[in-house]
């Protein structure tokens, strides 16, 4: 029975909207599922974040990254509809250099929609957020790619959505009065200009095209390129997504694409290392224009028995805890530098940073959009207990083979609290209580001491494995031990990039619990 067949019929069985979501800090492997389920979807669709995210989606011998494209665009030729949602922040450049890339490598996009309704990235995005960045000495991490400031523009009435290029006298006066309202914010943080000035000089501001030395923006520049280039590339796939897809709910399969990951989620997340948009199941159902209710089977991504974060935030579970967050986030580090650099790492190492390095090498643990080594820790069942409370108990799991060659192996089930009492509402924490759900609270997480459970490892290579049953014994007793102490059905398990190195376990019956 072929592995499609097997999706089909042990886990999707007769759902009709399946959502694919990351219960972790993102970097899961989400592109992979998407692109194996895509074989089965009519319409895949996309509804939260924008450029920031990454997937990678390995093809034979080549891989493909995409940021904003949904990665079922490889199913194009197949019939099959790609959706980017209203919920998207979407930057015209990225989509257009995407676009270039599948024209460069004969893939076809004829099936590709954009909502008209989706928040347009604009340069004086990039600028907010990068000069944003750089005076607050990157305490959060950003990818630098406008994300955060063009929400902002949304809850703060003064966006513009992805129409408004379409109609070139509405575009101008929006443009204007959202140009105003940078300016002057622009005029405290930068009153010279001259970090504008060095920002606007990247590619991902046409090389400084957008300066002007007397009004900071060019606004006629911006008009061309955004009310003609690219209204003239991408103008043809802009249409009202949403009342397709509502149209499509019940009647055709429909695969909703997650992005990031729910620990980062603005609304679930830890404020304020999160992202901007609200990456959990009700995000995206909601960023493509449908209702919760209508998505019959939530299916989340769990890297194990490790976990990683980009960026800053509390990481209990990380390996060499302070040390290795300094160290992903030193200028210039890259995961060939560390190698170079601490060469004597192993799994099996006594040093814990140095087993992170040797993690992160077999993984191959590096941020598809920002290229920054992924920090690195034990996999959390605290946290993974916390992100199900809202995507629902049916589970992936991915990247077990990385520990193929480990001798033993720690899980994180749960927290002993360390900190000062500190009140929530009418309880108070005090040091020693024992958490089994991680909090929401950073002030809670950072000084929160994992309980490990330790399993032995199964030094055996999987990768070749394409049955539950033929897996070794101490690899179905980590996954049955997660099951178990979270509360999760694993339903399928990754051992590898390629689609064939997934193992189907079945048993996720059509509506989500």
């Amino acid at each position: 029975m072929s592995l499609d067949t097997l999706v089909q019929n042990k886990v999707l069985k007769d759902a009709m909207t399946v959502a694919i979501v990351c219960n972790q800090f993102g970097d899961t492997g989400k592109g992979k599922f998407v692109d194996l389920l895509s074989t089965w979807a009519d319409v895949i669709a996309r509804g939260t974040g924008g450029a920031n995210a990454g997937h990678t989606i390995k093809i034979g011998s080549v891989e493909h990254v995409f940021h904003l494209i949904p990665s079922g665009i490889l199913h194009d030729r197949a019939g099959k509809y790609n959706i980017i949602g209203r919920g998207v922040v979407l930057d015209p450049r990225v989509v257009v250099k995407e676009l270039d890339l599948l024209d460069k490598a004969s893939l076809p996009y004829e099936r590709l929609r954009l909502s008209m309704n989706a928040k347009l990235v604009l340069p004086q995005h990039l600028v907010m957020d990068r000069i944003k960045e750089a005076k607050s000495g990157k305490e959060i991490g950003t990818t630098g790619r406008g994300i955060g400031p063009c929400y902002e523009d949304h809850t703060g009435r003064r966006g513009l959505v992805l129409n408004d290029i379409l109609n070139r006298d509405v575009f101008v006066r929006k443009l204007k009065r959202n140009l105003a309202h940078h300016n002057t914010v622009l005029s405290t943080l930068d009153p010279d200009m001259q970090f504008t000035k060095k920002i606007m000089e990247h590619e991902h501001l046409a090389n400084g095209a957008y300066f002007s030395q007397t009004q900071r923006f060019d606004l006629d520049v911006i008009v061309e390129m955004y009310a003609t280039t690219y209204a003239g590339r991408i103008g043809a796939m802009i249409t009202d997504t949403e009342a397709r897809l509502r149209d499509y709910v019940g009647r055709k399969k429909i695969l909703l694409e997650g992005a990031q990951g729910y620990l980062l989620s603005v609304d679930y997340g830890s404020h304020p290392y999160v992202t901007s948009s609200d990456a959990s199941i009700e995000g995206l159902a909601k960023g493509v224009g449908i209702r919760v209710r209508d998505v019959d089977l939530v299916l989340g991504i769990v890297k194990a028995p490790y976990m990683t974060r980009v960026g800053v935030g509390p990481f209990p579970t990380e390996y060499g805890g302070e040390r290795s967050e300094k160290h992903c986030q030193a200028e210039g580090m890259t995961i060939d530098l560390e190698q170079e650099l601490y060469f004597d790492n192993a799994l099996h190492h006594d040093n814990e940073f140095l087993r992170g390095i040797a993690i992160r090498k077999i993984g191959g643990e590096k941020g598809a959009t920002t290229g920054r080594p992924r920090r690195v820790g034990r996999l959390d069942l605290p946290l993974l207990r916390y992100s199900t409370q809202t995507n629902g108990n049916k589970v992936i799991l991915t990247k077990l083979d990385v520990f193929d060659d480990a001798d033993k192996i720690e899980i994180c089930k749960a927290y002993v609290y360390k900190g000062p009492a500190y009140r929530m509402g009418k309880y108070t924490l005090k040091q020693g209580h024992i958490l089994f759900c991680a909090p929401q609270d950073p002030e809670i997480l950072k000084h929160c001491e994992p309980i490990y459970g330790k399993l032995p490892g199964w030094n055996q290579k999987t990768p070749g494995i394409r049955t539950y049953e033929e897996l070794p014994q101490k690899m179905r007793d980590l996954v049955e031990y997660i099951e178990r102490k979270a509360k999760v059905e694993v339903v399928m398990i990754s051992l590898g990039p390629e689609r064939e190195q997934t193992i189907v376990r079945g048993g996720a019956a059509g509506i989500r619990s």
